[in-house]
């Protein structure tokens, strides 16, 4: 038997942007949800994370039409392809990210070793100078 959702289940599900519109018996999701939550199923994400993280909780929803939602936007070949191009995009994205934070954290390291090796001359040159310099407790005789 088919749940049907109270008035402010319908409510709630109608002010989520993955929802296109909500009754008591159905709704019908946004189609960028559509092609979003499939990239995600692409990437490993599971179902029920997916709508939970649009704030369709699986008590309210139910993990049956879950199921069935998946399983409708895997078969539609549209839906597959947008959402294979979206996962690709959405991984070159992260790969971007990942190299240029890389590369700011080479360059502090690369400016950090040079600091360091700036403060090393110039603590090699004051123990030099000290090592040079005459103790006080010597007299230096002039002749």
């Amino acid at each position: 038997m088919k749940r049907h959702f109270t008035q402010a289940e319908v409510y709630y599900l109608n002010t989520l942007p993955a929802v296109e519109r909500a009754s008591m018996d159905r709704i019908t999701y946004s189609r960028e949800f559509q092609v979003r939550c499939m990239a995600q199923y692409l990437r490993g994400n599971g179902p029920t994370s997916i709508f939970a993280s649009a704030g369709l909780n699986p008590k309210i929803v139910g993990s049956k039409r879950i199921e069935r939602a998946i399983a409708r936007w895997k078969a539609d070949p549209q839906i597959m392809t947008e959402a294979q191009s979206f996962a690709n995009e959405a991984a070159a994205d992260q790969r971007d990210l990942l190299v240029i934070s890389q590369s700011m954290t080479i360059a502090w390291l690369e400016k950090k070793v040079m600091d360091l090796q700036d403060q090393l001359r110039s603590m090699e040159a004051h123990a030099a100078e000290c090592l040079n310099a005459p103790s006080p407790g010597k007299l230096v005789t002039l002749v």
